[in-house]
């Protein structure tokens, strides 16, 4: 089976750097051996309301010599409200006619459970085996039909959950059997997530050596926690405290952090997010709701400690070993947090070591592999 189709939300693209972890998983089975095509509707709705650009419908990726195709059908999407069901026809219709003009793949591998409601009409018409990766956040339950759960429960063969939390999840919603499901955290691709000396971007940055340097990497949003890392610094109040806020607001939302000695605040290309990484001390993410956060492991492997959630979807990844676990809605606790490794070195090092050892058991490449055996023992 070494012909898979990726059916997704996303895929990054010049100008817009979104969904890099399908990225991720795409070209790392292309470099294991497979050829892989993407089908990833992408919204019209947002490009006329919003001005969000367009990626091409069809473009191509060559790793080490073999093309993934890529193709971004347009959609109309209407929310997740009352008119919800508007965005998941159009992308059932575009999805099943673009899936159909193509090479009729060996396999087909959903990301996430609502583009595996979104592709239940091509594989039932092409009786193609069928696998399912969940590490939403939140899995959208209210937007799959009854028979659509049933179908699924019953007709897909193996479920790749990215936490314990998104196995429990599927199976108490009714849409995967235990022994169906196997979990497999989120991996960063050790090409782009390393450790380095960070000291050339702390100078380029204005950090000083002595200065202690937080990260924040993702939307800035409450889900995520950016404004409540932000608040925790102000408390906080030392100049030598330094902020690195890697991201941007959510679509048409304006609210951005404006602690007073941030060092960075922005939107990086992919590529360049582990420079900015390298030069801080401290990872912070006190998200509300995770699959298993992508943005935690990356900074695992350039070797930060860790300041997160004390929440399932970070039990598979996290431990008193390599992180310190907070409520994430508790500003105290997370400026605390932040305080301690600032001023205890012992266990700022052991913290450190911990992370890298566990980054080690994360490489996307192993993870893959993984799921590419599990795909030949169909």
């Amino acid at each position: 089976m070494n012909n898979i189709l990726i059916i997704a939300d996303g895929y990054p693209s010049p100008g817009l750097p979104y969904s890099a972890f399908i990225a991720n998983i795409a070209q790392e089975m292309t470099r294991q051996g497979m050829t892989v095509s993407v089908i990833a509707p992408q919204s019209l709705t947002k490009h006329w309301l919003r001005h969000v650009p367009l990626a091409p419908r069809h473009f191509m990726e060559e790793i080490e010599g073999r093309t993934i195709h890529i193709y971004r059908p347009y959609s109309i999407t209407t929310g997740d409200g009352k008119l919800g069901f508007i965005t998941r026809w159009c992308n059932r219709i575009v999805t099943t006619w673009t899936a159909h003009r193509l090479k009729t793949p060996d396999i087909v591998y959903a990301h996430f459970w609502l583009n595996a409601a979104t592709v239940i009409p091509f594989v039932c018409r092409t009786h193609l085996p069928f696998i399912v990766a969940t590490g939403e956040d939140i899995i959208p339950i209210g937007q799959i039909k009854d028979q659509e759960k049933a179908w699924l429960k019953e007709h897909v063969q193996h479920v790749v959950c990215v936490s314990t939390k998104n196995k429990q999840e599927s199976i108490i919603s009714g849409l995967a059997k235990e022994e169906k499901c196997v979990v497999l955290p989120n991996a960063y691709n050790p090409k782009e997530f390393y450790n380095e000396d960070g000291y050339a971007m702390r100078e380029q940055l204005g950090i000083a050596k002595d200065d202690f340097a937080v990260a924040f990497c993702g939307r800035f949003n409450d889900r995520k926690g950016v404004f409540r890392v932000d608040e925790a610094l102000k408390r906080l109040n030392n100049p030598h405290i330094k902020a690195i806020y890697i991201g941007s607001p959510m679509d048409n939302c304006k609210d951005e952090p404006t602690y007073a000695h941030t060092a960075f605040k922005g939107q990086l290309p992919h590529y360049e997010i582990v420079h900015y990484l390298n030069a801080a001390d401290v990872f912070v993410l006190p998200s509300m709701a995770e699959g298993c956060p992508n943005s935690v492991i990356e900074a695992m492997a350039c070797g930060l400690p860790v300041i997160s959630s004390d929440l399932p979807f970070n039990y598979d990844i996290l431990d008193d070993t390599n992180s310190i676990l907070v409520n994430p809605s508790d500003v105290d606790a997370i400026a605390e947090a932040i305080h301690r490794l600032k001023e205890d070195k012992q266990l700022y090092s052991r913290l450190q070591r911990g992370t890298i050892d566990k980054a080690s058991s994360l490489r996307i490449d192993e993870r893959v592999k993984q799921i590419l055996q599990i795909i030949q023992d169909q």
